[in-house]
C-alpha cells in the first residue's frame, strides 16, 4: 500500500513525518536509500545471466544462492574471529559485509535510516528512505502480526519451522517461498547492534518491495530528500552525532567520522573550467562541433571535470542492429586492435547517454586539438573564440 511520498527539507521536517506516521498506528522500520530512484530489490535479483544478459530463471537463482553462501562460509573462517553458529548467522554476515543475498537491510533507528540516505550522495540527485510495517507484512505472508530471530537459539523450533521456506540448507531441494518476510539477526556482529538492525529475506517475487507492497495492501511510505537538502541534513545529523562512528563502531568508522569533521567544503562552479559549448559543425556539415567559448591558450586541458570513464567492447560483441545504434558506436568509439591477440575493441562511455562534450570533437588533417595516451585533450596552439576544436582521429584510433 504505496501512499504519495512525503518531501523533507530539514531534520525537523524528517522527524516530524516520522512521528507523525508512527502516531497513525504504524510499527516501523526503515532503510535509507541513496537515490530515490532505487527500487526495493535485494542485490542477489540485481544479478542477471552474464552469458545472455537476462534474467536469471528460479533454478540459477537458487543455484547461486548456494554457491555464494558456501564459497563465503568455507572461506571467512580464516578472515575473522567471528564464528557464526547456524545458517541465519551466516547470511547476516555476508549482508553486512557486502555479499549479494537476497536480504534488504532496515533499521529501528529512522535517522540512521536517513544517515545512510545522505551518506554517499554528494548533492547530485535526490534520496530516499523508506518505512515499513514489518509486522503487518508477517501478519499477512505467515499469518501472524510478529517478528522472530530465526537463527536465535531461544526460539523455539514450533515458532522457526514457517520461517525455514526462505532459507534452506546450502544445496537441498526445496522451494524458496513466495513473498518477503521480516526477521530479527542475533547480534553476531557490533555493527548488527550498533545500527538497529532488521531485514526482510525475499522469496521467489523477484519485485521491488514496493510494488509486492501494493499487491500485499502492506503499509509501505516512501520519504524523499531532495538532492539541493542533502548535504544540510547530512550536516544536521553530525551535530546530533549521527555519524560515521556511531553507525561503523569500529576504527574504519572512526576514520570516515574524523575525515569528515575535518573535511574543508569545496564550492566549484558548474562552469570553472569550461572551455567549449556544442553548435552546428563547419568540419562535418551534417553534424555536431565543439566551439572555443573564449580564446584557449595552447596547452590547456580542454575537458576539465569531464571525469568520463569507458568501457572496452569486443568487435564481435556489438550489436548486429538496429543500423542507429551500431552507428554511435562507430561514431563515437575509440577502436583499437591489439597486437598480441589481434582482437579489435571499442572504446565508448559507459552509456551512450552519458556522452560529454568531449565526445563531438570532429576529425581534421589540421587539428587543433592533441590527445594524450591517457585520452585527455589539450590545446595544440591558441585557439580563438568561437573557432571549432579539432582532433586527428588517426592518432589515437583506427577507423570503423
Amino acid at each position: 500500500m504505496l501512499k504519495p511520498q512525503k518531501i523533507v527539507r530539514s531534520l525537523r521536517d524528517f522527524i516530524e513525518i516520522v512521528s507523525e506516521l508512527q502516531g497513525s498506528g504504524l510499527e516501523l522500520w526503515f532503510r535509507g536509500h541513496g537515490s530515490a530512484e532505487w527500487s526495493l530489490v535485494p542485490k542477489l535479483y540485481r544479478q542477471r545471466n552474464k552469458n545472455t544478459n537476462r534474467k536469471m530463471k528460479d533454478k540459477q537463482m537458487r543455484e547461486q544462492d548456494d554457491e555464494i553462501r558456501e564459497q563465503f562460509a568455507r572461506m571467512a573462517t580464516n578472515l575473522s574471529d567471528i564464528v557464526p553458529k547456524n545458517k541465519w548467522d551466516w547470511y547476516f554476515v555476508m549482508q553486512h559485509y557486502g555479499t549479494r543475498t537476497r536480504l534488504l537491510d532496515w533499521t529501528e533507528n529512522s535517522l540512521i535510516a536517513l544517515y545512510f540516505a545522505v551518506r554517499h550522495n554528494q548533492g547530485y540527485f535526490d534520496a530516499a528512505v523508506w518505512a515499513l510495517d514489518p509486522w503487518k507484512l508477517n501478519r499477512r505472508v505467515v499469518g501472524k502480526k510478529e517478528v522472530i530471530p530465526p537463527g536465535d537459539p531461544g526460539t523455539t523450533t514450533k515458532d522457526v519451522r514457517p520461517y525455514q521456506r526462505w532459507l534452506h540448507a546450502r544445496f537441498a531441494k526445496g522451494r524458496w517461498a513466495r513473498w518477503p518476510v521480516a526477521i530479527y539477526p542475533g547480534h553476531i556482529l557490533r555493527r548488527i547492534g550498533a545500527q538497529r538492525s532488521c531485514f526482510t529475506i525475499h522469496g521467489r517475487d523477484r519485485r521491488g518491495l514496493e510494488a509486492i507492497s501494493r499487491e500485499l495492501n502492506i503499509p509501505l511510505r516512501k520519504i524523499v530528500v531532495p538532492s539541493w537538502n542533502v548535504e544540510p541534513i547530512k550536516q544536521s545529523l553530525d551535530e546530533f552525532g549521527i555519524d560515521e562512528a556511531t553507525v561503523f563502531p569500529d576504527l574504519e568508522g572512526l576514520s570516515g567520522a574524523v575525515n569528515y569533521w575535518n573535511d574543508e567544503p569545496v564550492e566549484a562552479k558548474p562552469h570553472v573550467g569550461v572551455y567549449t559549448r556544442l553548435g552546428r559543425s563547419k568540419v562535418d556539415r551534417d553534424g555536431i562541433g565543439v566551439f572555443a567559448i573564449s580564446r584557449i591558450k595552447r596547452g590547456t586541458k580542454l575537458f576539465h571535470g569531464d571525469c568520463e570513464e569507458m568501457v572496452w567492447i569486443d568487435k564481435n560483441d556489438l550489436p548486429r542492429g538496429p543500423r542507429q545504434i551500431r552507428k554511435l558506436y562507430d561514431d563515437f568509439a575509440i577502436i583499437k586492435t591489439d597486437e598480441k591477440d589481434k582482437k579489435t575493441r571499442y572504446a565508448c562511455p559507459l552509456n551512450f547517454n552519458r556522452l560529454t562534450v568531449s565526445w563531438y570533437l570532429n576529425s581534421s588533417r589540421r587539428p587543433n586539438v592533441g590527445c594524450d595516451k591517457d585520452y585527455n585533450f589539450f590545446a595544440l596552439r591558441d585557439i580563438e573564440r568561437d573557432e571549432e576544436l579539432t582532433v586527428d582521429y588517426s592518432t589515437y584510433s583506427e577507423e570503423p
